[in-house]
């Protein structure tokens, strides 16, 4: 293992089925519009010995780049490269202490770990996810013809592995509906794997309060939140978190974090977190407001009192 690893530190390998990193076999660079690509970047270090004071269960960021190399205009020119796309993953847990990096491109919706495990993680933007369902629609605004695609992996905002892949083909716009299964999959796998936070504090009257903050705000009113009922609460700051003027130490405001799971206006589930603030005026806390919610993420209905 550690031979494959030293061989091809800095490589990115593909296959048209998922790859065994420590095994790996057909393996291809050639590619046809419409098959699946999967990749196994491997990488001069740990995941974790790339990044600097890595704690354990931290999640690191990781960024795919895409690009096309393309021909020169005049031939005293060298090919240039046009950034097609890049998806950024978050990885923690068994992924820092490798040496490789699974990176499926266009994979099967039932051959993927890409998507409901707790190792990787894709943010999703609006009803779509990176990632894969990324990498899938990019390739679906491929012309006709035959393309050269370069890509590379920075971690620590470094690079760290690059492959080259060519893919041809008269119509790529069947990578549209496997990038529209994808989705679904990433869709239902992580609303299937998600884990509503447990409350570090319990205070009813608190919890009424933010309830309360929450749907007088211009993200509930608005629909950004795309919420309409709140299904459950949990403060997951076991206390306030005072914050003071840098200066003179005088205090300006504390604030506390809460999860919300709630039921969405297509009647799924989801959770976010939301923070909130109490500003600190005339020698006491004012009253309560909402200060701002971070990402949603489904979760099956049924995981939320689990």
């Amino acid at each position: 293992m550690s031979e494959i690893f030293a061989q091809n530190a800095g490589e990115i390998i593909f296959s048209s089925s998922p790859i065994n990193p420590n095994q790996p076999n057909d393996l291809k660079t050639e590619y046809q519009a419409g098959d699946k690509i999967y990749a196994i970047a491997y990488l001069p270090k740990l995941v974790k010995d790339i990044y600097s004071n890595t704690q354990p269960n931290t999640k690191l960021l990781v960024e795919v780049f895409v690009y096309e190399i393309k021909p020169p205009l005049y031939h005293y020119q060298q090919p240039f490269e046009e950034q097609l796309t890049f998806v950024s993953m978050m990885v923690t847990g068994s992924v820092l202490n490798n040496k490789y990096l699974v990176i499926d491109i266009v994979p099967d919706a039932g051959k993927t770990n890409a998507y409901g495990t707790s190792d990787i993680n894709y943010k999703e933007f609006g009803k779509k996810f990176d990632g894969p369902v990324n990498f899938a629609e990019t390739l679906s605004k491929l012309s006709s013809g035959e393309h050269n695609l370069k890509v590379l992996v920075k971690c620590n905002y470094e690079d760290v592995a690059s492959g080259m892949l060519k893919i041809s083909g008269p119509d790529f716009s069947v990578y549209t509906d496997m990038a529209n299964k994808l989705n679904i999959f990433a869709q239902n796998a992580g609303a299937n794997n998600a884990v509503f936070p447990k409350a570090l504090k319990n205070d009813a009257v608190t919890e009424s309060q933010m309830i309360a903050a929450l749907k007088n705000s211009n993200d509930w009113k608005s629909g950004w939140l795309n919420a309409t009922e709140v299904l459950k609460i949990s403060i997951v700051d076991a206390d306030w978190y005072v914050r003071k003027h840098e200066i003179s130490g005088a205090i300006l405001h504390r604030y506390i974090r809460a999860a919300f799971a709630v039921k969405t206006k297509e009647g799924t589930c989801a959770f976010f977190q939301a923070t909130f603030q109490e500003d600190y005026v005339g020698g006491k806390f004012q009253a309560l407001r909402y200060d701002g919610a971070g990402d949603r993420n489904p979760i099956s209905c049924e995981n939320i009192n689990k």
